[in-house]
C-alpha cells in the first residue's frame, strides 16, 4: 500500500467514525481551496494541499495523522468549528431542495459557512459546490440585503481559474468578518422548517 492509500484509507476511517459525509468534510474545508469529495473514490487526485488541510479538521496535523499509532482524538479535542458542525449538521450538496430553495438561498448559505472563523475567506464557486441542488449548480450571493447582510463581506479581489472547458473563469471571494451569530443561525432554520 503506498502512502497515499494509507492517507485516502486513514481519511476515510476518520470520517466514517465521526459520521460525517464527503460534503460535510468539504464545508469544513471551505476556505482551504481543495476538495476532499472524490478523492476517496479515486474521481480526484490526492493533493499536497489537501494532505496538509484535512487532518486539521480533527486537530492534528499531517504528520501526527500519518503516524499508524494515531487513533481518533477524543471529542473534547476536536476544533470548535468540527464539533459545531457535527452536533447541528447544515444541508448538503447531497441533498436536493427543488424549487424551494431557490427561494431561501440566504438560508442554505447561512447553515453551510456557520462553522466558520473571522478572517476565512473563501471563493463563491467553493460555497456553491457544499450547498444542495439545484444551488449548488451556481447562485450569485447577494449579501447586501436581507439576512445575508452583514454576515461577511465580498472583497475586491478574485480568484482566477480555467473550468473543464478551459475557458477563464472570475471567481469572487468573501471574507467572514464577524462571527456567525446565534440569532441569524436560528432564523435561517426557522425559516427552512417552515417551508
Amino acid at each position: 500500500m503506498t502512502n497515499e492509500e494509507k492517507f485516502i484509507a486513514k481519511s476515510k476511517m476518520f470520517r466514517l467514525h465521526f459520521q460525517v459525509t464527503e460534503d460535510e468534510i468539504d464545508l469544513l474545508l471551505l476556505g482551504k481551496n481543495v476538495v476532499y469529495k472524490g478523492v476517496e473514490s479515486n474521481d480526484r487526485e490526492l493533493t499536497l494541499q489537501l494532505i496538509e488541510a484535512y487532518p486539521l479538521i480533527y486537530g492534528l496535523d499531517q504528520y501526527k495523522f500519518q503516524k499508524d499509532e494515531t487513533t481518533y482524538p477524543l471529542w473534547d479535542d476536536l476544533p470548535e468549528a468540527t464539533k459545531k458542525l457535527i452536533q447541528d449538521r447544515p444541508y448538503t450538496a447531497s441533498d436536493n431542495v427543488g424549487e424551494a430553495g431557490l427561494t431561501n438561498t440566504a438560508s442554505y448559505v447561512i447553515l453551510a459557512i456557520k462553522h466558520l472563523e473571522t478572517g476565512t475567506i473563501f471563493s463563491e464557486s467553493e460555497l456553491t459546490r457544499c450547498l444542495p441542488s439545484p444551488l449548488n449548480q451556481g447562485i450569485t450571493i447577494y449579501q447586501v440585503s436581507g439576512m445575508l447582510k452583514g454576515a461577511f463581506k465580498k472583497l475586491r479581489k478574485s480568484r482566477k481559474f480555467k473550468n473543464d472547458n478551459d475557458e477563464d473563469v472570475i471567481d469572487p471571494l468573501y471574507l467572514i468578518h464577524k462571527p456567525m451569530d446565534e440569532r441569524l443561525i436560528g432564523k435561517a432554520k426557522r425559516k427552512l422548517e417552515r417551508d
